[in-house]
């Protein structure tokens, strides 16, 4: 949903516009203010403007979110099976600079005893990473630790255990058990129906390389390839549907600055002189405004806008606002909406643009209070050097609410 915005302009001289167009008078609030300016100046030195300002926002894909949850799974796998806090602060091995790293793949399919006893052969082995495809079928991620934990019980220091199907997929595992012995991202020996390490060790020491291909009983894989699960997840997902719930959302909890319909045509000056209580610098150490220094942004700058703010749930109020015009013919109208129908709110939005001929936003409270808005509908435009609120009444048996 669109908020107040300023005309596109470079950063630093955006900025100073913002402070400049938004004064306050009160010597507390001035301080606060400029804080707040310094603050917002110092964030942005330096920086490139970010993606969301460009529009530039992209789908999460199904890659991403399987990365994060394979992730996660790492988390739940450390806080289930560590004992010690240095154990969960190394985290996982993936290879070890450039010695090989012996991937043994597992499942639960192999026996508890079986499972057990790799444990113990593998305990606190850094060069040797026990990979699991996923938990098993309808089973939660939480309750696959908790079967691991059960045996991993009284064995110290705990072998290296992941979660990772990408390393099923990557050497095309589909039984159990299997080996892979890594170095530089490629398969220094691949070998399937064998779990002893030091067969294993054996085969490395007389030179063996290569896949060699299947040397004893296999089993099939118990658990699910949880990538594929994620996969399934995704495709399964209405996501229309979805769409349509997180529209019903946003307006039903859309919060509103309701304002009184004006019972008399009444004009308002809002005046922007600020007197600043210290010295305002921009982070190259250049004084923007001196301490004690009085400043009428307006003397420097044009406003350059002309604000409309109406209830576009009151037909008479839009009606009004559409025949309305601005003094200076070079200021740029901006529509501000203090309420739109909650049922529709994307559709009256679109409906509203395309009467007005214009974008529609919505009025935030910081601009309701900076500009001194008290009731609808109102026009907001420079005079001279300061700002002028003309509030309108409506036209006699209008005023209704769609």
């Amino acid at each position: 949903m669109r908020c107040f915005d300023l005309p596109q302009k470079p950063w630093r001289q955006s900025v100073v516009c913002l402070l400049c167009w938004f004064g306050v008078q009160a010597v507390q609030a001035e301080e606060a203010w400029l804080q707040r300016s310094q603050a917002i100046l110092k964030a942005l030195e330096g920086q490139s403007r970010p993606d969301w300002l460009n529009g530039q926002t992209e789908q999460l894909d199904i890659k991403r979110q399987a990365q994060q949850v394979l992730e996660a799974s790492q988390v739940i796998r450390a806080e289930a099976l560590s004992t010690s806090p240095t154990k969960l602060a190394n985290g996982l091995p993936t290879t070890i600079s450039n010695k090989p790293l012996t991937q043994l793949f597992v499942s639960f399919s192999l026996g508890e005893h079986a499972l057990k006893g790799l444990f113990e052969e593998t305990a606190g082995r850094d060069d040797v990473l026990l990979v699991f495809r996923g938990p098993k079928p309808g089973q939660t991620l939480p309750a696959f630790m908790a079967d691991l934990k059960r045996l991993l019980k009284g064995i110290e220091p705990l072998p290296n255990i992941i979660i990772d199907p990408t390393r099923f997929q990557r050497w095309s595992v589909s039984s159990v058990p299997d080996i892979v012995v890594e170095q530089d991202g490629k398969a220094q020996l691949h070998v399937r129906g064998v779990s002893s390490l030091s067969w294993l060790n054996e085969q490395l020491k007389t030179g063996k390389q290569g896949d060699l291909g299947t040397l004893g009983d296999v089993s099939e894989i118990a658990e699910i390839d949880l990538l594929e699960e994620i996969k399934r997840r995704m495709a399964a997902i209405d996501w229309k549907q979805k769409q349509r719930q997180a529209v019903e959302r946003f307006w039903g909890q859309q919060k509103f600055e309701d304002l009184p319909t004006a019972q008399a045509d009444s004009d308002r000056i809002v005046d922007l002189t600020i007197t600043a209580p210290r010295d305002l610098t921009a982070p190259n150490g250049q004084l923007i405004i001196r301490a004690g220094q009085t400043v009428n942004p307006l003397d420097k700058m044009p406003f350059g806008l002309c604000l409309m703010v109406f209830d576009a749930t009151v037909p008479a109020q839009v009606e009004l606002i559409q025949h309305q015009s601005c003094q200076d013919k070079q200021a740029r109208a901006m529509y501000l909406a203090t309420a739109l129908p909650r049922q529709s709110g994307w559709n009256n939005l679109k409906h509203m643009e395309t009467t007005l001929k214009a974008p529609v936003y919505l009025l935030t409270p910081d601009v309701r209070s900076r500009f001194q808005l008290q009731q609808v509908p109102a026009i907001v435009e420079q005079v001279g050097n300061q700002l002028v609120v003309r509030e309108r009444k409506l036209p006699a048996s209008t005023g209704e609410r769609s």
